[in-house]
């Protein structure tokens, strides 16, 4: 018996146009999966560089008796003001160096709070806090504020 395909044995458009469809049908499905992970994924990463932040808060305030003193007003690196984003030689964060998040921190004497904000161009919508009596906050619904509701950093 005889092959349909005679001369030869190449694929013919039609099977091709499906093929091509199936691969865009499954890449409509991953990408916004993938999103969702690598969201989770930079958020994470923000968490902790909050809490390491927060350590090296604790350190500052164990030699200065103060939570004072730990942002960076002139981009030098150094603390040299109340309130701002963190000094970079107190705690070096990771997000903020790949430019998904900046750290800004103000503090007094007795307390400090650290705000992650998500920098502008990137996929980070959420606003992510922590203070000094370990409180911790999400802007889980993305309205630009943390409520009572949202002082966790758990999802759902």
């Amino acid at each position: 018996m005889k092959s349909i395909r005679s001369k030869g044995e190449g694929f013919t458009l039609i099977e091709l146009m499906v093929a091509l469809a199936i691969m865009a049908i499954v890449a409509a499905v991953a990408m916004p999966i993938y999103s969702q992970y690598s969201n989770r994924t930079y958020r994470s990463e923000a968490q902790s560089d909050l809490l390491n932040c927060a350590q090296a808060l604790e350190r500052l305030a164990s030699i200065n008796f103060s939570y004072a003193g730990a942002a960076d007003t002139d981009a030098d690196g150094v603390p040299d003001a109340d309130a701002g984003v963190i000094a970079s030689t107190l705690c070096d964060a990771r997000s903020v160096r790949a430019g998904r998040y900046a750290i800004t921190v103000t503090g007094n004497d007795t307390a400090f709070t650290l705000t992650a904000t998500p920098v502008g161009g990137t996929d980070q919508a959420r606003l992510l806090t922590l203070n000094s009596a370990g409180v911790r906050g999400w802007d889980e619904d993305g309205a630009g504020g943390i409520e009572a509701d949202e002082l966790d950093w758990e999802e759902g």
